[in-house]
């Protein structure tokens, strides 16, 4: 089993799946649901843990991959075609358009950069999506760092996300007599609903900032990876001195 394999699996799939189930299990316990005991020992217990945070990570992890347009919207657009589109404290509006006039000549991309918005915005993520194989193929940098850290953040959004509608619910269902619920119960609700709302706000922000960071390392080291192949290639092209 790869490092690769290992880190971004634990990062990206262990992590929340395991904070899913705790929320879950927190869930099940509102209700005073008692789940069947396995008697298979700790060791048995630690494996089946590992297993179902390992499932149930991947299975949020797709979901917050279809969330992901409802996440740009929010963050105002994708943060890889924003960072092509105009200056930033990342890249000046110089640094902007020769990243761009370097890119396009070096993946021998055909077509002009279009002026209407929406057709530029995606040719820009056409640029980037060729940058972004460059760098996997390569292993270019921290660009399997960043984009285990963006995903950990993107499945950890999208789990207080929907931890926060369910409790929510549950909370405005048993103000409306629509749900009894213990009344010992109430205070822990109470509890998730704020946990899960604060930890949904902090991470719309946190997850944007990654997808900003992750999108940035991919140009920065594309730009790298393009002028070193040039320098490679005039160096080889140059007609050595034999003097005398």
């Amino acid at each position: 089993m790869s490092g690769k394999f290992d880190y971004y699996d634990a990062i990206a799939h262990v992590i929340p799946g395991t904070i899913a189930c705790l929320f879950l299990f927190y869930t099940i316990n509102l209700f005073d649901i008692t789940l069947p005991k396995l008697d298979i020992g700790v060791l048995g217990l630690a494996g089946v843990g590992l297993a179902l945070a390992y499932t149930v990570g991947h299975l949020f992890q797709s979901i917050a991959s279809t969330l992901e347009p409802f996440y740009y919207f929010l963050w105002g657009g994708i943060p890889s075609a924003k960072l092509l589109e105009r200056k930033s404290r990342h890249f000046s509006d110089q640094q902007r358009k020769s990243l761009i006039a370097e890119m396009v000549d070096f993946f021998r991309v055909d077509e002009t950069r279009p002026e209407k918005h929406d057709e530029r915005r995606d040719f820009d993520q056409r640029l980037f999506e060729r940058a972004m194989t460059l760098c996997n193929k390569n292993k270019l940098g921290r660009v399997e760092a960043f984009v285990a850290i963006y995903g950990f953040h993107r499945v950890l959004l999208t789990t207080f996300l929907i931890s926060f509608l369910t409790y929510a619910t549950i909370w405005l269902m048993q103000i409306h007599r629509w749900l009894d619920l213990p009344s010992d119960k109430i205070a822990l609700l109470k509890f998730l609903v704020l946990l899960s709302g604060v930890g949904s706000t902090i991470e719309i922000f946190r997850a944007r900032k990654r997808a900003y960071h992750y999108a940035r390392e991919v140009l920065w080291m594309t730009a790298e990876y393009i002028r070193a192949s040039r320098s490679e290639q005039k160096g080889a092209g140059a007609v050595p001195n034999s003097g005398g």
